[in-house]
């Protein structure tokens, strides 16, 4: 596969493969549409949280520490869901697989749960603010269409 290629199929079908320190195999998927249905209404406690800290100016790790631990059996149930395993399994993995695949969750549904996020916020706030939740950058700014938007002639057009 050509590398544009490889990365048509990552934004496509995301799913992350982990080698767990048991040497288990594992595979994190994006949920598929269907299956995507039933996960949107047993997750809408998160949706509704995540709204609420972005509101409250929270993004990035924070966010998801607060998911993990106000919503932690959803958030169990939703990683053993992408993993095709059962609860139990989730239940017994060790602190560092189980930190592995919860990462490895949130980087094989972002997009997955940005496109319900944006359902709720309304697609104008949506791009930006979800980036910002989802997938925080270091390096991200505001850019210069913002500056462009706010500045205002020194003169008026009739001068």
């Amino acid at each position: 596969m050509t590398d544009q290629t490889e990365s048509d199929a990552e934004v496509l079908f995301p799913d992350v493969a982990l080698t767990l320190s048991t040497g288990e195999q594992v595979t994190v998927r994006e949920f598929r549409y269907l299956e995507g249905l039933e996960v949107a209404a047993l997750a809408r406690p998160l949706f509704e949280r995540i709204i609420a800290l972005h509101a409250a100016g929270q993004g990035g790790q924070q966010v998801l520490e607060v998911l993990l631990l106000e919503h932690r059996d959803l958030v169990s149930t939703l990683m053993a869901m992408a993993c095709d395993r059962g609860a139990e399994w989730v239940a017994g993995l060790s602190d560092s697989d189980g930190m592995a695949i919860v990462g490895a969750f949130w980087r094989a549904n972002s997009g997955f749960f940005m496109r319900r996020l944006a359902l709720h916020l309304g697609m104008e706030r949506t791009l930006e603010a979800l980036l910002e939740i989802l997938c925080p950058s270091p390096s991200s700014s505001t850019g210069s269409s913002q500056a462009a938007t706010d500045a205002t002639p020194s003169t008026s057009p009739a001068d």
